[in-house]
């Protein structure tokens, strides 16, 4: 099987929190200058990693929609990427900004959703029907886009998705000099729990970083089943 490599790139608390709570903009962090300029020094590694795309699901873009916060400095726009691309496997968003965006749908979402897509002209692929996305079809199909190596920077639930479904292939994480804690407050893998300990996805390091603003960056390879 083809695929684009895929890198989990986010930055959390040191306690894997991705937000403050749950329905909140993790850019508050920012705004108020506590992330340890975490969340610039992330957008910054796309390029590192070479990414030539960036894959987020459609949860984050609307917890962003409801609690809009307003930077007085932008975040590093990646330079490398060719597309956003967007899971939206319950066609819940009504576009707005469509320059660069890919959707990544299910085959029997709503056709009003569908109608949409093409009457604004955004690129879209199906894959998959029933509750959720068939992610390794989707993987095939953007490979065929020309797509190599992806950034995933979504929330617990599509990161969550990819672990269990054994599709990353490497960790990229900043951790921001802030601890969060809260039994729902939003973390980096939110999925199934495991039932044996010989599930545990187990990591290697590639390299470690510190930065002056007190965050760190940790790169890990996930090691394969062989």
């Amino acid at each position: 099987m083809k695929r684009p490599k895929v890198i989990l790139n986010v930055f959390s608390s040191i306690d894997g929190k991705i937000t403050t709570a749950p329905n909140h903009n993790v850019s508050e962090w920012t705004k108020y200058g506590i992330d340890g300029e975490a969340h610039d020094l992330t957008y910054r590694l796309y390029d590192q990693l070479d990414c030539d795309g960036l894959v987020s699901g459609s949860e984050t873009l609307m917890v962003y929609g409801g609690h809009w916060i307003e930077l007085e400095q932008p975040i590093y726009e990646p330079k490398k990427s060719k597309a956003y691309i967007v899971f939206d496997g319950r066609g819940r968003i009504n576009w707005q900004q469509t320059e660069g965006l890919i959707v990544v749908t299910r085959e029997d979402v709503p056709k009003e959703y569908i109608d949409q897509l093409e009457k604004k002209g955004i690129t879209y692929i199906t894959s998959g029907t029933g509750e959720h996305i068939d992610l390794t079809l989707a993987l095939q199909k953007l490979y065929e886009m020309g797509f190599r190596t992806l950034g995933i920077s979504g929330g617990g639930g599509i990161n969550g998705a990819f672990l269990r479904n054994g599709l990353i292939d490497e960790i990229s994480i900043v951790f921001a000099p802030v601890v969060v804690g809260g039994k729902l407050t939003p973390a980096l893998f939110d999925c199934d729990e495991l039932h044996s300990v010989h599930d545990i996805t187990k990591l290697e390091l590639k390299q470690v970083k510190q930065f002056d603003s007190g965050s760190i960056w940790m790169h890990y390879k996930v090691q394969s089943e062989d």
